[in-house]
């Protein structure tokens, strides 16, 4: 996304650029603190039989719905793993 005018932010609150390519996109549905497995199973069981790499970058996490309108056993996060 560009943002054009830039906006201007204050601590704690910055902004970063985030590199375009190809990303491993894995759906998790539950609560926030019941992730680890699906990071476990992206890095640890896909990527290595995918062939891809990683790319030196960090995984993100893309917040489909929130706490504050869905139940925590209905929360979506797209996990996001930027990969070479």
């Amino acid at each position: 996304v560009l943002i054009d005018p830039p906006i201007v932010t204050e601590a704690p609150v910055e902004t970063t650029d985030i590199a375009g390519g190809d990303y491993a996109v894995l759906r998790h549905k539950g609560p926030y603190a019941d992730m680890k497995p699906a990071y476990d199973w992206l890095y640890g069981q896909w990527l290595p039989k995918s062939g891809r790499e990683p790319a030196n970058a960090p995984a993100m996490e893309e917040y489909i719905n929130t706490p504050m309108n869905a139940a925590p056993t209905e929360l979506l996060t797209d996990i996001c793993i930027p990969l070479k």
